[in-house]
């Protein structure tokens, strides 16, 4: 459960634009200097802020943290479920490791941020990455199990598909400056999925739908 920040301005939209600036900035010196080596003074400069001006959005630097956290969370695949209507659980779960693998793609920079620094983290928000990255499991989990239990799939360990689904998606972002050298974003994700669909679909030949361009 995201914690109480402190602030002293009452402008909701106002805290919600300076944290986003905060902790924009904040990243880039993080992953340039590290968590402890950056000062307050340093991020205040980089927002084009005071130390003072600064302090009126967030209590303390550990709070910047936690903002950060908030940003590596993939709730919209639920979302995007949720809308599918009528979609075959083949082509969710085709649909669900495009979304899930671009948004590692665009939050790569926090995921090796937290890589990294993740012993700065309070004991609540390490539990809370922790868990997150089980949740992105277990939604992918639940997805082939109900592809097997349509009888679209047959897998012997939902779980483990699941596991390498989460990772093979984490190691592109960890991992762009090699796989880059191969392989486009868009081809990655084509492969792996059909890498994923090639283990799984009981008749791969027969049960041709659409594909990820």
């Amino acid at each position: 459960m995201p914690k109480s920040i402190r602030t002293y301005s009452t402008n909701g939209e106002l805290v919600k634009e300076r944290r986003s600036l905060i902790v924009k900035q904040a990243l880039k010196l993080f992953l340039q200097k590290g968590y402890d080596r950056t000062t307050i003074r340093e991020l205040a400069k980089s927002c084009g802020m005071t130390e003072g001006a600064l302090y009126r959005y967030i209590g303390s630097k550990d709070d910047i943290l936690h903002l950060l956290l908030l940003d590596t969370t993939v709730a919209f695949i639920e979302d995007f479920l949720k809308g599918l209507g009528e979609i075959n659980t083949v082509d969710a779960l085709k649909d669900c490791i495009k979304i899930y693998y671009t948004w590692c793609n665009d939050a790569a920079d926090n995921n090796i941020f937290y890589n990294r620094e993740i012993i700065n983290f309070s004991v609540a928000d390490r539990r809370t990455r922790l868990k997150s990255q089980a949740d992105y499991i277990q939604f992918f989990e639940k997805l082939i199990k109900k592809g097997v239990s349509e009888g679209a799939f047959k897998v012997k360990s939902p779980i483990l598909v699941a596991h390498n689904i989460v990772m093979q998606g984490f190691d592109w972002g960890l991992r762009r400056w090699f796989l880059r050298s191969f392989f486009t974003l868009d081809k990655y994700i084509k492969l792996q999925t059909e890498i994923v669909m090639g283990i799984i679909l009981i008749n791969p030949s027969t049960k041709q739908l659409r594909s990820n361009k």
